[in-house]
């Protein structure tokens, strides 16, 4: 089977038991990438032992620990195809991933970028498809992507000449990375999104994205350069949006942490900045703000149990064991 010409992208720190179901998701591709980079960003574990196993089938490299936007820029340096695309040692690939996203770009030479909708992985099975049909895609415009990343960076496939033109990854962020890269292609490229789920997504404890203060400065900076270099100009509506979108989602990283109180004084700023509806796009229910004040109004009071995320610290080690499933790609157990 002839290879598409992708370069996949595969930063891992400390996941020797996980990035193998990232590659193995690759490597189980209908359509194969011609190459695979697994960039180990300085990790204690015995990763590359237990990569060496692959062989030549991945490009493997370790640097000192320089964080996760280092490591992707380090894979975009190693590659050699023309479209790369990421993704994240604990998240894998549906089989028709690569298959679908190169048809898409094939019978449209002007997409430079093409990301997916995503499902909760581990999975018993990977989500049916329908054969045949037109391909789902819409395009995603810097509006919607200044109020909320709605393009998971590990869905990607994009063109690297459009790298070339924006540049890597900040490794000054320490987390929003792709938040800020997504504005920046958005400015000079287009972005669609094929909405089929081809992208298993895992819920990793620990992630930056679920620490309060690590996910909120990043979110605060990145407007904040937005505002220094004008970006706003004409949309004073959708700074707002913007602005209320970034309280509305530390409000809801906040009340995860177990800080009630920084969460309502977060969903308050968020509903004075922009008191209309979200489109339901942005949310995941209607009334969504409105419903977070009540129930952080009675967590705080103690009126509401915590959600379990907030208790998570107290949790016995024991119960924090990794428990197991099958893989529907190689039928052998792997982490949850």
């Amino acid at each position: 089977m002839k290879a598409a010409p992708v370069s996949v992208v595969i930063p891992t720190y400390n996941r020797r038991d996980m990035v193998p179901d990232a590659i193995d998701s690759v490597l189980a591709q209908t359509v194969p990438p011609a190459q695979i980079i697994v960039v180990d960003d300085g990790g204690r574990d015995d990763t590359a032992g237990r990569l060496a196993l692959y062989g030549k089938g991945i490009t493997y490299h370790r640097q000192d620990n320089a964080g996760l936007s280092a490591a992707r820029n380090k894979g975009i340096h190693l590659a050699t195809q023309p479209l790369i695309a990421f993704l994240d040692d604990d998240d894998v690939w549906h089989p028709r991933k690569l298959e679908l996203q190169m048809r898409c770009i094939e019978q449209d030479q002007g997409i430079d970028l093409l990301g997916t909708d995503c499902f909760d992985w581990p999975v018993l099975s990977f989500p049916h498809l329908a054969a045949g049909g037109n391909l789902p895609i819409k395009p995603v415009t810097w509006e919607q992507l200044a109020v909320k990343t709605s393009v998971t960076i590990c869905t990607v496939l994009l063109r690297r000449a459009v790298i070339d033109r924006v540049g890597n990854f900040d490794v000054t962020l320490p987390s929003s990375e792709d938040r800020d890269f997504l504005l920046r292609v958005a400015e000079v490229a287009r972005i669609e999104v094929l909405h089929l789920p081809l992208t298993g997504i895992r819920d990793t404890p620990g992630s930056m994205c679920k620490q309060a203060l690590g996910r909120e400065r990043p979110m605060r900076r990145i407007l904040g350069e937005l505002d220094a270099r004008g970006a706003w100009r004409g949309r004073r509506r959708l700074r707002r949006k913007a602005y209320s979108f970034m309280h509305h989602v530390c409000g809801d990283v906040q009340a995860r942490a177990g800080n009630h109180v920084g969460a309502l004084a977060r969903v308050l700023k968020s509903m004075c900045y922009y008191p209309l509806p979200y489109h339901p796009d942005e949310v995941r229910m209607r009334f969504e703000r409105p419903k977070r004040l009540a129930v952080n109004l009675l967590r705080l009071c103690r009126l509401k149990r915590p959600d379990a995320a907030c208790t998570a610290h107290v949790i016995p080690p024991s119960a924090n064991a990794l428990r197991t499933t099958t893989s529907p790609m190689t039928g052998r157990a792997v982490n949850v």
